[in-house]
Order: C-alpha cells, then sequence, then structure tokens
C-alpha cells in the first residue's frame, strides 16, 4: 500500500469516527430534552389538578380571583379562549421552547368562564381550568 492511501484510509477513519461521536452524544442530547420535557409536563399537569381541586365548576369570577390573590398568584385577563367566550383568567406557570419560527410557548393555567343573566348584571361562573400553551414571538 503507498504511503498516500495509507494516510487517506486514515483521515477517512478518523471522519467517520468523529461523526460517529457527534451522533451519539447528539442523539442523547435529545433524549434527555425529551425525558425533561415530560418531567415538565407532568409539573404543569400537577399544577393544574391543584388548581382543578381548589377551584370547582360554578365558582364566581370574584371568587376565583380573590383565591389567587390570596395566594400572591400573578394573573391576568385574556380574550376569549374558546370562541364567544368572556375574557378568561391566565395564570403563567411555564416556558417551553418553540420551533424555529416561534421563540417559545408559555404555559398558563386558564380560567374559563360563563356569563349567566341573573337580574341586570352578569354573573361569571367558572366553566373551566386548563393547561393552555400561547405562542411567544412568532414571524
Amino acid at each position: 500500500m503507498k504511503r498516500w492511501q495509507i494516510v487517506t484510509m486514515f483521515l477517512i477513519c478518523m471522519v467517520l469516527a468523529c461523526a460517529g461521536v457527534w451522533y451519539f452524544e447528539h442523539n442523547s442530547e435529545k433524549k434527555e430534552e425529551q425525558r425533561a420535557a415530560t418531567q415538565r409536563q407532568h409539573i404543569y399537569e400537577s399544577i393544574l389538578h391543584s388548581y382543578s381541586a381548589a377551584l370547582t365548576n360554578g365558582m364566581t369570577r370574584d371568587q376565583v380571583e380573590d383565591y389567587l390573590r390570596k395566594r400572591g398568584v400573578e394573573f391576568d385577563d385574556i380574550c376569549c379562549l374558546e370562541q364567544n367566550d368572556p375574557y378568561a383568567e391566565i395564570t403563567k406557570i411555564g416556558y417551553e421552547r418553540g420551533p424555529w419560527y416561534c421563540d417559545g410557548y408559555e404555559v398558563y393555567i386558564g380560567f374559563e368562564f360563563r356569563g349567566l343573566p341573573a337580574s341586570e348584571e352578569a354573573v361569571d361562573t367558572l366553566k373551566k381550568v386548563s393547561l393552555v400553551s400561547l405562542p411567544d414571538n412568532c414571524l
């Protein structure tokens, strides 16, 4: 075998070895990322469960807001989690990385209300407590 053939074979082997190492590292990072995402999802569901247990359907908006204020939970109004619904309340519980066209997704607990007629003014009662993901800075 000539010297240039030996050098070429050596370089090819080095390139293949480096590619293999990169592949296994990259693959293990993806698995770790998936494992972490699953753990975060379990945490989100646990938080959802605790809110769902404490805040039952039929509670008024004022009762829900008082509950959140007493626990020091920041919340905000958002329009229409579902079509034709009154304003919902949301509280941020997490953040997930997004695809290339978005910075990510903010994860909230959403408190959806239904307006029920009661004499002259509407009384909002809690309809549903759910996980809500809203995109952040998307194209």
